[in-house]
């Protein structure tokens, strides 16, 4: 005898989880159970400071990126800051994945890049230039002219005129024929240079 098919019923509602529970499941054992509270704290306030806690510890990039996403939404002074302290990780991908959090953040990133451009580690400052190169902020391709003009390493001059490739025009040449000069002896800097001109 065949199966006889009961009428369809509506499913219930899962039951509403609370933005107290979605911070607790960051702790999680299970990264899929994190990424998703990660993203579930999107406007949350109250996640800002649990989420800086938590996302330089991350080891599940795909976890951690949620979290970065989810910072980056509220783009205020204090997760600027917050995330600006990871430009300077020994984690490359927690660097790397930071300055694209923070190339999002055109409210609140402006007021950290002259603190940036003057960092004393030149690896924070070519970071700065990935950040300024997709910061949606008029000041940005300024910020890299000032950079390719004035930063005292040449690798820093070269990744600003990286960033700055894709707005060049012929106003920039002597801006850039000038980095040459400062740096003579340096070889990738000069093809660098020849490459964007050309």
């Amino acid at each position: 005898m065949g199966l006889v098919r009961r009428s369809a019923e509506p499913m219930p509602e899962p039951p509403a989880v609370s933005a107290d529970d979605l911070i607790r499941q960051l702790d999680d054992a299970d990264p899929e159970a994190r990424r998703v509270a990660a993203l579930g704290l999107e406007g949350v306030a109250g996640a800002v400071e649990p989420l800086l806690d938590r996302v330089g510890a991350e080891e599940q990039p795909a976890v951690r990126d949620a979290m970065l996403t989810t910072l980056a939404g509220h783009d205020t002074d204090r997760v600027a800051a917050g995330l600006a302290v990871h430009l300077a990780s020994e984690d490359a991908g927690l660097r790397t994945a930071a300055a694209e959090a923070l190339a999002a953040m055109p409210v609140s990133v402006p007021a950290l890049v002259p603190r940036l451009l003057e960092d004393p580690d030149h690896d924070v400052r070519m970071l700065c230039a990935r950040v300024l190169a997709d910061l949606p902020h008029p000041e940005a391709l300024t910020w890299l002219a000032v950079m390719i003009k004035d930063d005292p390493h040449p690798n820093v001059v070269a990744s600003a005129i990286d960033a700055l490739l894709p707005s060049l025009g012929p106003e920039h040449a002597e801006l850039l024929q000038r980095a040459v000069r400062r740096f003579p002896d340096d070889p990738f800097l000069r093809f660098t240079v020849e490459a964007a001109l050309r």
